[in-house]
């Protein structure tokens, strides 16, 4: 305690430059669970980004400059060269908004959704930073029904790992706290009236039933999507062809490349990924897994034209 201490007089009055110490943030603040606040505002590629350093994602954007860097990569080399920045952007499991903030420059409209209203409230902070006028906040989780679902709220030092699964490592093992959950398809046609083109689903396990409950809206505008695969919950696909039945005809499946060919992960790989945002797309090996992994699914034409633009991105 004594050392965080003087890393939050530090972090007030700065003796030695903040970033030298991330070593000793991460250790002290962030890895210990410690809940002191040191709150900081940073300039996110032209915008700004409120957060604080005991949260995951905030502790990245401020000392990597973002959170998954090769992700918000890929979907900003996607929405250029795809849409010319003005697609639609749809973000199921917004967290903190780090995607939709960053994606609200690069489509016309951004649907962020997050159902659990703390962390909900920083998106709208952020919105409210920023003077955007492009994003949609929705308050409710997207599921294959309309229902109040018992929600396990994060336990760690991640507010992004609340969820409808109660088997998380990181999250309430039993909850009385409910939250809303709508049918993706019923809701989106009530909603939504652009054309979806892009959607990110990071909802801790819970992503078979947002998939399911968009079939038809997956269907019809055949979005590029990246979901994070849970494995070994009763609730996560379990096998390769369960996936991809899931799904319309004619997508492919990649996965980013961090991985090693026994499925653990390539630090190098790794730290590119997720400091540089330096990526690479393989096809997916389902088999191999065995840990939650990014993975991208492509309907075949917008694959093709993307291949033919970044074919060095791909393995």
């Amino acid at each position: 305690m004594f050392l965080a201490n003087l890393l939050k007089s530090n972090w007030y009055k700065p003796v030695i430059p903040r970033k030298w110490l991330r070593f000793l943030y991460r250790s002290e603040i962030l890895e210990s669970n410690n809940d002191m606040s040191l709150p900081f505002e940073i300039d996110f590629f032209g915008m700004k980004y409120s957060g604080n350093i005991n949260n995951v994602i905030d502790f990245h954007c401020f000392f990597y400059g973002a959170f998954e860097k090769g992700q918000l990569f890929f979907w900003r080399d996607i929405a250029e060269s795809l849409f010319k920045n003005k697609g639609t952007f749809v973000d199921i499991g917004a967290n903190v908004g780090q995607h939709s903030i960053y994606m609200s420059k690069k489509a016309s409209i951004v649907h962020a959704f997050e159902p659990y209203e703390v962390v909900c409230k920083k998106i709208t902070e952020k919105i409210q930073l920023n003077g955007l006028t492009n994003i949609v906040v929705h308050n409710v989780g997207i599921g294959d029904k309309d229902a109040l679902m018992p929600f396990h709220k994060p336990t760690g030092n991640n507010l992004g790992v609340g969820t409808f699964v109660g088997q998380q490592d990181y999250s309430e093992t039993t909850s009385d706290y409910q939250l809303p959950v709508v049918s993706g398809d019923d809701y989106f046609k009530g909603i939504i009236s652009q054309e979806v083109n892009m959607i990110k689903i990071d909802v801790e396990g819970f992503e078979k039933h947002v998939i399911i409950g968009l079939n038809k809206t997956i269907t019809e505008h055949r979005p590029i999507i990246v979901f994070e695969l849970g494995l070994g919950l009763d609730c996560s696909f379990s096998s390769n062809s369960e996936l991809i039945d899931s799904f319309p005809s004619d997508y492919l499946f990649f996965i980013f490349d961090i991985w090693d060919q026994f499925g653990n992960k390539n630090k190098r790989k790794d730290g590119n990924f997720r400091k540089k945002g330096v990526y690479k797309l393989v096809p997916l090996n389902f088999d191999i897994l065995k840990e939650q992994a990014d993975l991208v699914a492509f309907p075949r034409e917008q694959f093709d034209k993307f291949f033919q633009l970044f074919p060095n991105n791909f393995s």
